[in-house]
């Protein structure tokens, strides 16, 4: 395998592909409601405590301002994120977890400024994926519009965890957790 080549689990939000780094990923986890925090932003909806360690539960939804639903496929990806005081645990909430693909690093493109929802410093670039005979399915099935379209692939947009889970903010979550009361308080 090239240095530059590296596998990402992609996920769903909203009608958008995104991806992070597998090395990053602990695990992924079914969502349960957290432990509520105090005067925390509303897209920190809370802790966990997962086997020990506090867990700090960021909807990535809300962080990226879009529609937040709670059902079914309704995911929770545990990673691992680099701050200044070392290495962290924090679980994104995502709408599916989607597949695992190698992506080149060295060819992501770098995203538009022109978003208004996905600030891009979250972002590590874009990239485009196709299924493994190279074309979609509905390309594989019909017409050339289809095949078109198809010959495009589906863009998936390159997420840096780092940046996502903003130092002050896990700190003051981390912090806060500790704080609390824990069993009959």
């Amino acid at each position: 395998m090239s240095s530059t080549k590296q596998e990402f689990l992609t996920f769903i939000i909203g009608k958008e592909e995104f991806a992070v780094e597998i090395l990053r990923v602990q695990e992924i986890r079914g969502w349960e409601r957290p432990n509520p925090l105090p005067n925390v932003p509303s897209y920190i909806k809370g802790v966990v405590d997962l086997r020990g360690t506090v867990v700090p539960i960021i909807d990535l939804r809300e962080k990226f301002h879009l529609n937040a639903n709670y059902d079914g496929t309704t995911v929770v990806i545990v990673v691992h994120i680099l701050t200044s005081q070392g290495e962290r645990i924090v679980g994104l909430v995502v709408d599916a977890v989607s597949d695992v693909h190698q992506f080149d690093v060295s060819n992501l493109q770098a995203p538009p400024d022109i978003s208004d929802s996905i600030d891009s410093q979250y972002i590590l670039g874009l990239t485009t994926i196709k299924d493994s005979q190279g074309q979609s399915s509905a390309a594989r099935m019909g017409t050339a519009n289809e095949i078109a379209v198809s010959e495009k692939g589906r863009m998936v947009i390159v997420v840096d965890v780092d940046k996502l889970a903003s130092e002050n903010i896990i700190k003051d979550v981390v912090m806060k957790a500790d704080s609390m009361p824990t069993g009959n308080g």
